[in-house]
């Protein structure tokens, strides 16, 4: 394959690629589509892990990390709050 022949080609690509985003804006949402696709997949997603889905253990981790943030936050204002109101 010459250059100049996978340069036609990417031109091209890109072309319909463009004419299809053009075709998709003016038809719109497709909600009936969207719809099923996403019960397609968490069907899909409930037979390969089960259900209810196993919480993914980075979220959980990174969750509790944001509660013991927030909590520790919290209890500095909370401090900072009751010396300030004591020494009213």
């Amino acid at each position: 394959m010459e250059p100049q022949d996978l340069r036609r080609w990417v031109e091209a690509r890109r072309a319909t690629e463009e004419r299809e985003r053009e075709e998709r804006r003016e038809r719109g949402a497709d909600r009936e589509w969207s719809v099923r696709t996403a019960l397609a997949l968490i069907a899909f997603a409930g037979r390969l892990h089960g259900w209810p889905l196993p919480e993914d253990e980075v979220t959980a981790r990174e969750n509790e990390q944001v509660r013991e943030n927030w909590a520790q936050v919290r209890a500095f204002y909370r401090q900072h709050q009751a010396s300030e109101s004591a020494g009213e």
